[in-house]
């Protein structure tokens, strides 16, 4: 088990949300006194870092000199813990791009809240022999379950009393228990639309890949997705063409037999079920001499190539930084709300499309 620790403590900060609660006082006004623009006023407000230390000093004490000191000291006791909350993030060795951006939501908004965040990597292996990522005398308030670990291995971590939020739901059946407060991307319609918008080219033969073992609900929402777009357009699901689950353990061996059970009768087009699988399909399509998207096009999840100079992939972007942000809140409100029934909460993800799916425009990359 690989632990790494993450601390950050600090005030949360933000004037913004109370000060704007008292008409008498407006951003306006406050620019105008000051001799600074109202933008400049609103970004010190929100604790924004690109205003000098100097300038978001004298508004803010220009707000408490106007009688809102009350209003800020309760936005701090309000929103952040009297005392650092330890979290436990749970994670997979999974190196995706988009595991990094889930963290990186998750760091930055703890060290709004007065949270203390412990990331613990957890192996096959631990949840095999159902080794805890945690030491019988560590204190933790809460755990954040990033990926999906089995029924038995998350009920024996819950054995300690604590919170439990988590990144997308197990699937399961309806004798497993419901274990906490879930965060997940909206995956369903997302999929139908982006093998919808392949179908408007004229694309019947569209072939699904999931070269993963089927865990979670998103990943079954997006073959549904796939399933009622080819529905409603009267197109026929074809068994050669749906490749999941996979029953290989290696994503590349999955892949690999999937592009050589499609390339027996090649799809106009494949529906991926995230970026990484897009990816890896599209090498062996290209080594086997074909383009995209011009002989097959390729549709990816979750926008993996967010970063990058030259962006290929049609997919979705699930926006995981502000997923990882979600589950703070989610706890923060937990805490406040201990006996409420648990909730999901759906972030809508947005559909970007680009080469790899459209057949009018010219790749110059594969």
């Amino acid at each position: 088990m690989i632990c790494l620790e993450n601390k950050r403590n600090s005030n949360p900060g933000g004037l913004l949300e109370n000060f704007m609660k008292e008409r008498r006082v407006t951003i306006t006004s406050i620019a105008t006194e000051l001799g600074l623009s109202r933008n400049t006023v609103s970004m010190a407000l929100r604790n924004d870092p690109r205003v000098a230390e100097e300038t978001r000093q004298r508004i803010t004490n220009y707000v408490r000199s106007s009688g809102y000191t009350k209003f800020t000291d309760k936005t701090s006791r309000e929103e952040a813990p009297d005392r650092p909350l330890r979290i436990l993030a749970l994670r997979r060795p999974d190196s995706s791009p988009y595991w990094d951006r889930i963290l990186n939501g998750l760091s930055e908004e703890a060290s709004l809240y007065n949270c203390n965040i412990s990331i613990a990597v957890v192996t096959q292996k631990n949840i095999d022999e159902l080794q805890l990522p945690y030491s019988p005398n560590d204190e933790i308030d809460a755990c954040f379950f990033l990926h999906k670990f089995g029924t038995a291995y998350t009920q024996k971590v819950l054995k300690k009393k604590m919170y439990s939020i988590f990144l997308d739901r197990e699937v399961y059946t309806a004798l497993e228990p419901t274990m906490g407060d879930v965060i997940k991307s909206e995956s369903r319609r997302a999929t139908m639309e982006l093998t919808l918008s392949l179908i408007r080219q004229g694309m019947t033969r569209i072939a699904y890949l999931n070269p993963f073992h089927v865990d979670g609900e998103s990943f079954c929402d997006r073959f549904d997705g796939y399933r009622d777009a080819m529905t409603i357009s009267n197109l026929p699901l074809e068994p050669q063409l749906i490749t999941t689950p996979s029953p290989f353990p290696l994503m590349s061996s999955a892949v690999r037999s999937a592009f050589e059970q499609l390339m027996i009768d090649p799809p106009q087009a494949v529906v991926c079920v995230n970026d990484i699988s897009a990816m890896c399909l599209s090498e062996m399509i290209i080594k086997e001499g074909l383009r995209i998207p011009q002989d097959i096009a390729i549709t990816g999840f979750d926008n993996d190539e967010a970063n990058s100079f030259q962006p290929f992939f049609t997919t979705v972007d699930c926006h995981a930084h502000l997923l990882g942000k979600r589950m703070i809140h989610q706890l923060l409100w937990r805490i406040k709300h201990p006996d409420a029934p648990y909730e999901t909460i759906t972030v809508q993800g947005e559909i970007i499309y680009r080469a790899s799916s459209q057949r009018n425009v010219q790749s110059n990359i594969f």
